[in-house]
């Protein structure tokens, strides 16, 4: 059951939890008074105080007069009272510029984006590569490394770059290798693992053997992709007062390091939602308890989606990290598009 607040009501928990994510202190009535043109006496303002505290959007810490919102009052602010925010015009120039600055590789381009993630909002940037439900074949090369030994290199046409070694049935020149890699990529460019393996199947064994290595290279990727997760910032994390107990700061280190919460979090996310910003218990699982996450989905081609957000305490500047993840994704999302056209950009 929803709860209608007062308009008043509503501008305290507005005003106590800025005051409170600000500075990480309760508020009390006299300051806020003070500080906000709330038009009414400090008595007036307690009354409200322990509305909001009787309707759980606030808590009265024992040690302190003030009150600190709650996770429901956190929630509230975020969904209802927190004002829509951007990145001024300066840090988006100077974020583009940062990109331009980095050699044009997917890899190079998702760690920049958590760490330009970390460095705006103060907390642990995260980004994980862009996922397909199934890897498609942009182009591959053959690299001759000794008599029968070759570099098989690959892109997907999620970007994603794949290098492996196999070993030839017989000896190949650098130019046959390239002849034979120029008449094979028309032929399977865009195609999926499963396709590449039915092409497999019948064909004389050099061939045979490289198309069984690019099918088995897509599905490690596939595999990969689960699992990985770019995540920079923990220093600007762990200097926040939050962190002073170093059991949590261990414990944020586990979830990351873990794949924790990957495994948790990707089976339940929804690509077509803008911005998520979940807080505290949103997040189930009791070693995120103490954490908010805030994420959004940006795309590489028609087929996949990654993800970047914000990982820290519940106490953080959740407009601005609103605004640096929603600001980062269309980046992303930019870069990928130029890097790596599609089947649907190409007519195919």
């Amino acid at each position: 059951m929803s709860v209608q607040l007062t308009e008043r009501q509503r501008q305290i928990l507005r005003h106590v939890v800025e005051e409170y994510l600000r500075w990480g202190r309760a508020v009390g009535s006299k300051a806020l008074v003070e500080r906000a043109s709330l038009g009414v006496s400090p008595a007036t303002v307690r009354n409200d105080m322990s509305v909001l505290e009787a309707l759980d959007f606030l808590a009265h810490p024992h040690t302190s007069a003030g009150r600190v919102p709650t996770e429901h009052g956190l929630r509230y602010y975020v969904q209802h009272l927190m004002e829509e925010s951007q990145l001024s015009s300066e840090e988006q120039l100077m974020i583009r510029h940062q990109f331009r600055q980095v050699e044009q590789q997917v890899p190079s381009w998702l760690k920049l984006a958590a760490s330009v993630l970390a460095e705006t909002s103060g907390n642990v940037g995260l980004v994980t590569p862009p996922r397909a439900r199934v890897e498609r074949l942009r182009h591959f090369e053959l690299i001759s490394l000794r008599r029968r030994v070759v570099l098989l290199v690959l892109v997907t046409q999620s970007g994603t770059i794949h290098q492996s070694l196999l070993e030839l049935p017989q000896p190949l020149e650098q130019e046959e290798l390239s002849a034979l890699s120029q008449r094979l990529n028309p032929e399977l460019r865009w195609l999926d693992r499963a396709a590449i393996e039915r092409r497999a199947q019948g064909a004389e064994p050099t061939v045979a053997l490289v198309l069984q290595r690019l099918a088995e290279a897509l599905h490690f990727i596939e595999h990969q992709q689960r699992s990985e997760l770019y995540a920079e910032g923990l220093e600007h994390v762990v200097r926040q007062p939050e962190f002073a107990q170093a059991n949590l700061a261990h414990l944020l280190l586990e979830v990351l390091r873990g794949g924790m919460l990957l495994t948790w979090l990707l089976p339940r996310l929804d690509p077509s939602e803008e911005v998520r910003v979940l807080i505290g218990s949103d997040l189930a699982l009791r070693e995120l308890r103490p954490f908010s996450l805030i994420l959004t989905a940006y795309r590489s081609g028609a087929e996949s989606t990654g993800w970047l957000g914000v990982l820290g305490p519940q106490r953080m500047a959740y407009a601005r990290a609103v605004a640096a993840v929603r600001f980062l994704a269309s980046v992303v999302s930019e870069l990928m598009s130029e890097l790596s056209g599609g089947p649907d950009r190409e007519g195919g």
